[in-house]
């Protein structure tokens, strides 16, 4: 037992010091590196705020729009941000993966924990602000939005991984990635709710994972958002099905992770 509890403080120890890596490595030495991560997603926020004030368009919720786009916009952010970070993480992080107490699930997990906890706090330092300066921001059901952030943060983890093990074998993955992730951001409801969509295309919609995440979240900050359309088990399934691929990718892949370069 105590040989047990010496190796997961030798891993915390790694984790920590990887995480610390990649924060630096990320934003910088300069404190204002970290305002980055606040400034991205409210830049985007204002700008949609912006246009659909323009066209007169209002939230599919009934609430303030700014509010409807922070639980569209975040959501999305962590899929994107962990999905396409932890696809570089093992090139970017090889020399260190020749310590035997480095390993690529270390790695891995360093720029995981460091993604989702920035966007977390980045969350919810945005929702505090709405709500001090005056929207309405009540949180209808927090055990939904704690629920619904961390199945997207295990959906996007095992995407994360699965892109990492594909890039040991074909270098080029991280563009076609993108490129057939690019439209998940129009697909997904950062835009719309599933009630405010035609049968046939809500049909479809509802198969996408990202979409249910959103739809979830934001059905513990609306009481308006219907819940019909949310596949719970479907939406359950797919985060722990890609984490458990994910996870078994890398397993797999441990040893040619190490000298792939």
């Amino acid at each position: 037992m105590e040989e047990l509890r010496q190796a997961l403080r030798v891993q915390g120890r790694v984790i920590y010091a990887l995480i610390l890596r990649e924060a630096l490595g990320k934003y910088g030495k300069s404190k204002l590196g970290y305002l980055w991560g606040l400034v991205e997603p409210i830049v985007q926020i204002l700008i949609l705020v912006f246009i659909f004030s323009a066209l007169g368009r209002k939230s599919p919720t009934g609430g303030d729009l700014a509010v409807f786009f922070t639980t569209g916009i975040i959501p999305w952010m962590i899929y994107s941000n962990i999905a396409n970070r932890l696809s570089g993480a093992l090139g970017a992080n090889q020399a260190l993966m020749s310590y035997p107490h480095v390993t690529p699930l270390d790695v891995l997990l360093g720029r995981l924990l460091l993604e989702a906890t920035t966007l977390i706090i980045v969350f919810g330092i945005i929702v505090t602000v709405l709500q001090v300066i005056g929207k309405s921001v009540p949180i209808y059901d927090f055990y939904n939005v704690l629920v619904s952030l961390f199945l997207i943060i295990f959906f996007a983890a095992g995407i994360g991984m699965i892109n990492a093990t594909i890039r040991i074998y074909f270098d080029s993955w991280d563009r076609l990635f993108s490129a057939v992730n690019r439209p998940l951001y129009f697909l997904s409801g950062v835009f719309f709710t599933a009630s405010s969509l035609p049968p046939q295309a809500r049909k479809w919609l509802e198969w996408n994972p990202i979409f249910q995440y959103i739809e979830w979240l934001r059905s513990g900050f609306f009481s308006t958002i219907s819940t019909n359309y949310i596949k719970y088990d479907y939406a359950v399934g797919c985060a722990f099905f890609m984490l458990f691929i994910g996870l078994l990718s890398v397993y797999l892949s441990r040893h040619k992770a190490r000298n792939f370069i």
